[in-house]
């Protein structure tokens, strides 16, 4: 009798044991589904929205501006929040994985066709973050103003307050949406619009810095000036919007040898003054007859970031192309956890040439999981002190292109809700890896976000 009792205990207890592993999934040492990171159903191809997903969501700063003012949250911003929440498992509906049709859908309504076929992450990324600042603009517009007149910035709103969390959970293949918009599924079409909608102004071209923009977390500006090398005229500093920053690869052997190169020295090339040949310029030209010819000289253009994002994402651009077609090189670069922008600033600029040799970045990829603070502050001021720690950055993330310049998969590497911890997505495939695995990758894509000043050091 005490022995069947025993084996009862025993049934009931194993019976509770398996009941709990189907019901919260395998533990991760926290007890609870909550918290835990949510994979990503692939749709039919959607390797590249799942990449861009899992991205955005591992930055914290991007997240919480989703979630804020959610009074005045439109489409797909409101659309994003929800399914990030889930990504990150903070969403009551917690799920081990997910199909996000939602973010299609919004796309869809919003003007956007994505073909059925391999497309480009960063592609989507600029249309996303392209179609969050319209919503921006849009709430922000003046009543009245010529543009609404004309319909210029009119984006459908007919299906704004449909629920979206109806269709969160349901897969549809990007056939049937292409279908549903009357599109072509071309393979590598690329993501267009089927109406004609007016983009968000890129250029801002101003004479005088921009007023602090209100969009999204990867809004940032450029500042370019170009100066005579005959008479030493400078043109007025215009400012330029960016919302990813491209980086194209350099020719030939890197810092590191062969094909392999330092972030550091991607963005060196990238601020680096080019001469411009035969441009008009005004100070040559200031005392001539209008009537005479005008003089054309070489001009110096200088690039710097005049506003960098809280947000970063930089795409290293692999695509190159011959007589032969397109192809994808394969080009390894070295990227530091932490990352000093201050050195390509329009300010640090502007006190390296002041004070020659007194001030020298430490940031370039060198030693990525160095802990001292990226600084060399011989002769420099507060100012210039706490501009430098104004902008370090520290990675977030890194999408990676599996294949060639005509197919292949998008992964993700990202961070966890704890900071230490590091994960490999490849859409519903979530595992935990090694820092150095995440740091010898291929980086296609490096989303990085600014640090507080001094956590963390």
């Amino acid at each position: 009798m005490e022995s069947e009792k025993i084996l009862v205990a025993a049934g009931l207890t194993a019976a509770a044991v398996v009941g709990a592993f189907v019901f919260w999934g395998p533990s991760t040492g926290s007890g609870s589904r909550k918290g835990r990171l949510a994979g990503l159903v692939n749709l039919g191809r959607t390797c590249f929205l799942n990449a861009i997903l899992h991205a955005l969501a591992a930055c914290p700063h991007f997240v919480q501006w989703l979630e804020k003012d959610s009074s005045r949250v439109t489409s797909l911003r409101c659309t994003l929040a929800t399914v990030l929440s889930v990504v990150n498992g903070t969403n009551k509906s917690v799920q081990d994985s997910f199909a996000p049709a939602a973010v299609i859908n919004a796309l869809k309504r919003l003007g956007w066709v994505i073909p059925a076929g391999e497309q480009d992450a960063h592609e989507l990324l600029n249309v996303i973050l392209t179609t969050l600042d319209e919503e921006i603009q849009k709430m922000s517009r003046k009543a009245g103003c010529l543009s609404d007149a004309l319909g210029m910035n009119e984006i459908e709103d007919s299906d704004d307050n449909e629920s979206e969390l109806s269709s969160m959970g349901s897969v549809m293949s990007l056939n049937e949406i292409c279908r549903s918009t009357g599109a072509l599924s071309f393979r590598n079409s690329g993501i267009r619009r089927n109406r004609w909608i007016s983009r968000s102004c890129r250029a801002l071209q101003m004479s005088g810095p921009p007023l602090q923009p209100s969009g999204h977390p990867f809004t940032g500006t450029l500042t370019s000036q170009l100066r005579c090398t005959d008479c030493g005229y400078k043109t007025a500093v215009r400012y330029d919007k960016f919302e990813s920053l491209s980086l194209p690869l350099p020719n030939g052997a890197g810092d590191l040898g062969w094909g392999r190169h330092k972030l550091h020295q991607l963005l060196t090339n990238f601020v680096t003054p080019e001469v411009v040949p035969d441009v008009h310029c005004e100070g040559c030209n200031r005392d001539r007859d209008p009537a005479d010819h005008p003089v054309l000289s070489r001009q110096i253009k200088i690039l710097n970031f005049g506003k960098l994002p809280i947000c970063l994402c930089i795409h290293i651009s692999r695509n190159t192309w011959s007589p032969n077609g397109m192809s994808k090189r394969q080009d390894y670069i070295q990227f530091p956890m932490r990352l000093s922008m201050s050195a390509y600033t329009f300010i640090q600029a502007h006190y390296q040439k002041k004070v020659p040799g007194t001030y020298m970045s430490t940031s370039e990829g060198g030693s990525p999981l160095s802990s001292s603070t990226p600084l060399c502050w011989s002769g420099a001021t507060l100012s210039e002190m706490s501009n430098e720690l104004r902008n370090v950055y520290q990675l977030a993330a890194v999408v990676v292109h599996t294949g060639d310049a005509h197919s292949g998969h998008f992964v993700t590497y990202r961070r966890g809700h704890q900071n230490n911890r590091w994960f490999y997505t490849s859409d519903v495939e979530i595992k935990e890896v090694s820092v150095d695995e995440v740091l010898q990758s291929t980086a296609y894509l490096l989303f990085y976000e600014k640090s507080s000043l001094m956590g963390g050091f």
